[in-house]
């Protein structure tokens, strides 16, 4: 599998899993690890990380070769184009 077939399964994984306070989602994989960074404009909760958990469970469901999850989920309020992308984007907010 490529990145772009992975970023396409990652992408249909996250639709209706963008909840309110999200600013940003990143992925990046290594191996049998395949990564998800959430860039928040608040403080995260229980709710945030059981809403990425579905969306992750989806991803290892539709990519058997990844074995392991990270999930990281952080308050983050530099700019968009200052926060780490690592190998991509799945979901920026529009912010002025």
């Amino acid at each position: 599998m490529n990145k772009i077939q992975l970023k396409r399964i990652i992408q249909d994984a996250f639709i209706g899993y963008i909840a309110e306070g999200f600013r940003a989602v990143a992925f990046d994989f290594l191996d049998t690890t395949i990564k998800i960074i959430v860039y928040l404009n608040r403080k995260p909760n229980e709710k945030d990380y059981e809403i990425v958990d579905m969306a992750v469970t989806e991803i290892l469901a539709s990519a058997p070769q990844f074995l392991k999850q990270e999930i990281i989920i952080e308050e983050n309020h530099l700019p968009i184009g200052k926060l780490e992308a690592f190998k991509g984007w799945i979901f920026v907010r529009y912010e002025d």
